[in-house]
């Protein structure tokens, strides 16, 4: 028996299904933690905006429409739910990354060490991007969401989700020290 779909779920919770939106909670909650995780740079207060993200949804659950895949409209309140955070707390708090929020592991042959200061080290600088451009990489670039459905996440068009990649690449590579002649670092 296959896993009912995300929509299927949803509509079980707004016929009264006590379970549904927990199985969509349970399915969806590290991946939004993550992408909170990485807007604000802060495991507490990535813990908030995941909290506040899936309480919107479930108060706003009413008002999906089949217009895009519940999981853009979920990024969308969550991208919504870390930025509102952000503000709150007037700009990101960097703490240090464990392995098991980073979603890390050895490679095969590999030294976790290594691999984990690595990680840190692009959060760290991930963390020093403007936020417009910072959320468009963490929804491309790290989640591999197509422009296209980040534009409907980000209610902009595609060429500005294009445009904001490419610039918060430019800064996280100086931030990171892959650009020598500091190209690009003026975002």
């Amino acid at each position: 028996m296959s896993e009912p779909s995300d929509e299927a779920l949803l509509a079980a919770h707004l016929r009264g299904d006590p379970r549904a939106f927990g199985a969509l909670v349970a399915r969806h909650e590290r991946r939004i933690y993550g992408l909170c995780l990485r807007v604000l740079g802060n495991r507490e207060d990535a813990e908030d905006a995941t909290q506040e993200a899936f309480l919107a949804a479930l108060r706003k659950a009413a008002t999906f429409r089949r217009a895009a895949a519940f999981s853009t409209w979920l990024y969308r309140i969550a991208v919504n739910a870390a930025t509102d955070q952000a503000r709150r707390r007037g700009r990101a708090r960097l703490t240090a990354l464990d392995p098991e929020d980073a979603g890390l592991a050895a490679a095969p042959g590999g030294d976790l060490g290594e691999v984990v200061t690595a990680a840190v080290a692009v959060q760290t600088a991930l963390a020093q991007v403007p936020e417009e451009f910072r959320v468009a990489v963490v929804l491309c670039d790290l989640y591999r969401i197509p422009y296209a459905d980040a534009a409907q996440i980000l209610e902009i068009p595609v060429g500005t989700v294009k445009s904001r990649v490419f610039r918060g690449r430019l800064v996280l590579a100086d931030r990171l020290g892959a650009n020598p002649e500091g190209r690009g670092a003026d975002a």
